[in-house]
């Protein structure tokens, strides 16, 4: 099956290093670049190189492969899975980019379960579960400035 669209719970589905944001937290490209010299033994500068610069928004988009980014709520509930998913934008003439909501869907008896699973489960403050592995698996949150 093609992957027609993916949605992130971040800024973007590039690595943030591979961003402008790199120029404007330098404090976290810092982090970020000893960090890659220690595991990769390479700079980000090298790792990140110009020609792979926001590479998910250039080389997906011209395939017709789009990326929903900063998609909240109850991911942890649906990692890994196949769900219909609407995305239904505000209407943004001539915009590149427009705030959405972003809706699984999932069969009444599946989601009593989904429920019961996000029952036991930790919350954010804003009341979205959370797989503690899953978070630590993907590196845990960083450092806060």
């Amino acid at each position: 099956k093609k992957i027609k669209w993916i949605g992130v719970d971040c800024g973007s589905a590039d690595h943030p290093m591979n961003t402008k944001i790199r120029d404007w937290m330098p404090a976290q490209a810092a982090d970020a670049d000893a960090h890659f010299q220690q595991k990769y033994g390479k700079p980000l500068a090298d790792y990140f190189t110009k020609d792979m610069y926001q590479m998910m928004h250039l080389w997906m988009f011209d395939k017709g492969i789009i990326h929903a980014e900063c998609v909240g709520g109850d991911i942890d509930l649906l990692v890994n899975r196949r769900v219909q998913v609407g995305c239904f934008p505000w209407r943004f003439v001539d915009g590149e980019a427009s705030i959405a909501r972003i809706v699984a869907m999932v069969d009444d008896d599946e989601y009593e379960e989904l429920m019961a699973k996000k029952a036991t489960m930790p919350k954010t403050k804003f009341g979205d579960c959370y797989d503690p592995v899953h978070v630590e698996r993907l590196g845990g949150r960083g450092s806060v400035y």
